[in-house]
């Protein structure tokens, strides 16, 4: 019985962490419009709006130097944690990471 208690103890830990996490994550996610209008106007800008904003502040990229291959990486690394972006778009955003930076 113990084994159980402590299994569900465990569990209930995570969930409130998740929890946690999730509400942690949607206060990141409200654009403002000034951090929109940070970004630098050139193709692909509309898509890190649409597509990286639901997590992130867009003007985060203004503060990240990185070349194409590390956002690349790191753009895979946030599809794997789910991100949804468009493939059709995922090379314009690629390109304009890697102009930021």
């Amino acid at each position: 019985m113990s084994m159980i208690f402590g299994r569900a103890l465990v569990l209930g830990a995570l969930l409130a962490l998740a929890g946690a996490a999730g509400v942690a994550a949607q206060e990141q996610t409200m654009a403002t419009p000034e951090a929109i209008a940070a970004l630098p106007d050139r193709p692909g800008k509309a898509s890190i709006v649409q597509f990286c904003s639901n997590c992130h502040q867009p003007d985060i990229v203004l503060g990240l130097k990185r070349d194409a291959p590390a956002w690349r990486e790191l753009v895979d690394q946030m599809i794997a944690r789910g991100a949804i972006v468009d493939e059709a778009k995922y090379e314009e955003i690629i390109t304009y990471l890697a102009q930021a930076g």
